[in-house]
C-alpha cells in the first residue's frame, strides 16, 4: 500500500506518508485503520508527506467520497485540528490543494501546504530538522 499512517503520541502527531500513485481504496483503508486505532484522538496534529507522490488516481467521484469521510472522521469534534501538507512537486502540490480544499471552513480543521521539510516541522512546533530525525527520536504506532 503506497500510504502509511503512524501516530507519534509523544508529539500529538499523526505522520502520513504517500508514495507512488495515490489510490482511493488504499487511502480509504489507511484512514479507516487510523480511525480504529485506540491512539487516534481528536486534535492530533497531522503531517501529510506528499514528497514521494508520483500521480493521483483520477476517480473523482471516489476522491470526493474520500474527502467527505475525512471530514466526518476528523471534524466536528469541537477540537481544532492542525494539518500540514508537505509537497515539493507539481503532483504533490495538486494533492495538497485537493486535500486543503476538502475541509469546509466550519469543520475545525486548519490545513496549510508547505514545500520545505524544515518549515513543515517548524510550523508543527516540532524540535527536528528532518522527518528522518523525528522518526528516529519518536515512538511510532503504526496503524
Amino acid at each position: 500500500m503506497p500510504v502509511t499512517v503512524q501516530i507519534l503520541p509523544d508529539y500529538n502527531l499523526v505522520y502520513v506518508r504517500f508514495w507512488g500513485v495515490l489510490r482511493v481504496e488504499e487511502t480509504a483503508a489507511a484512514l479507516a485503520a487510523f480511525a480504529r486505532n485506540p491512539q487516534c484522538r481528536p486534535g492530533q496534529r497531522h503531517l501529510v508527506d506528499l514528497t514521494r507522490l508520483t500521480d493521483i488516481e483520477r476517480n473523482y467521484p471516489k476522491l470526493m467520497e474520500l474527502e467527505a469521510s475525512k471530514v466526518e472522521m476528523l471534524a466536528g469534534t469541537g477540537i481544532e485540528t492542525f494539518m500540514v501538507y508537505l509537497a515539493n512537486t507539481p503532483i504533490g502540490r495538486r494533492a495538497t490543494n485537493m486535500g486543503r480544499n476538502g475541509w469546509p471552513p466550519e469543520c475545525g480543521v486548519v490545513a496549510i501546504g508547505l514545500e520545505n521539510e524544515d518549515d513543515a516541522l517548524f510550523a508543527l512546533g516540532l524540535p527536528f530538522r528532518s522527518i528522518a530525525d523525528m522518526l528516529a527520536h519518536s515512538t511510532a504506532i503504526n496503524t
